[in-house]
């Protein structure tokens, strides 16, 4: 009887002794899940507030110390780190993060966008569209990835591809990013769609009035309609929006210069406009067809001989040229 007591002491003890290691190793696989997961937020919150160095010494901290965290977390604590990097403009560490995370997670839809854009960011267009197609290789509906693919080729001019991805991506359902009606108008103006190009420009208008580009392009899809008063009416919509921006005001003035009710203007404007900007090459190119157009040659063929004989080569050095040969 006394040693059925004995045991009935001791076993209890004994089997606690017996389960305390794995209880041990539950409780610790618990506190270090639980770490982790302080640590991405800690460096989601720091990134969020702009703390992106702090957010990249976290993330670092994290890889290091927890190399066997089950994917999902892995993937977090990249996305975070491979966009602080970006944050700072160090896109060649972004890039890295990026890429050292694919060996682990070849097939994760975010990362591979991830990629893709900052690819897209830094203009490797071809890398972008590489990426953005494997995007659609995992997910054949993937809306930043068609999104990705229209802006992309759009900057390579693959101008065809870039208008079927931007349509594709229209035709989705859900909430669409609002820059895609430009960037569509775009596509089709420089296809020559300008009927296309018109209907979703003005939809652009609609989003945002206060874009001095979306007028800008509306104006030059009206002066390739040839309607000239709703060209000139854009353009100067753009001009005031954005501070008579050079390029916008340049284009102003070589319209100018085509219509004779306003060449003596333009021949005024870009002189003045050439005392702020003498080394502009299309400004003196402006004065010499605004020249040309008031029957002013000789001084218009000198100003022509003098882009001919700069270093820079340009489309405007060649159109000069011509014109120095058939005059």
């Amino acid at each position: 009887m006394g040693l059925i007591m004995s045991l009935s002491k001791i076993l209890p003890l004994f089997l606690i002794i017996l389960f305390l290691p794995l209880q041990s190793k539950a409780f610790f696989g618990l506190t270090k899940r639980f770490d982790q997961k302080q640590k991405i937020a800690a460096a989601r919150d720091a990134y969020a507030k702009g703390n992106y160095q702090e957010a990249i010494d976290i993330s670092k901290s994290f890889l290091m110390e927890n190399q066997e965290a089950p994917k999902r977390r892995s993937r977090r604590i990249y996305i975070v780190l491979g966009n602080a990097y970006a944050a700072l403009n160090d896109y060649d560490h972004a890039l890295l993060v990026y890429n050292e995370a694919l060996e682990v997670l070849p097939k994760d839809i975010k990362l591979n966008l991830a990629l893709a854009n900052l690819y897209y960011k830094t203009e490797l267009y071809d890398k972008a569209i590489e990426f953005y197609n494997k995007v659609l290789s995992l997910d054949k509906d993937n809306s930043d990835a068609l999104l990705g693919l229209g802006r992309a080729y759009l900057q390579v001019g693959f101008l065809s591809k870039s208008r079927q991805y931007f349509k594709d991506y229209l035709n989705q359902k859900g909430q669409k990013d609002n820059s895609v009606y430009y960037d569509y108008a775009l596509a089709n103006f420089l296809s020559n769609n300008q009927n296309i190009a018109l209907e979703y420009a003005k939809k652009a208008l609609d989003i945002d009035k206060n874009n001095p580009d979306i007028y800008f392009l509306i104006a030059k899809i009206y002066n390739n309609l040839n309607e000239t008063e709703k060209a000139t009416e854009n353009i100067n919509k753009a001009l005031k929006l954005s501070n008579n921006r050079d390029d916008i005001l340049l284009t102003s003035l070589i319209w100018k210069v085509y219509k004779p009710s306003t060449v003596k203007e333009a021949l005024q404007e870009v002189k003045d406009y050439q005392r702020q900007n003498p080394n502009s090459q299309l400004a003196v190119f402006i004065e010499g067809m605004s020249l040309l157009k008031q029957g002013r040659k000789q001084k218009a063929i000198d100003l022509f001989k003098k882009i001919q004989n700069q270093n820079q080569d340009s489309f405007i050095k060649e159109v000069a040229t011509q014109i120095i040969k058939n005059n």
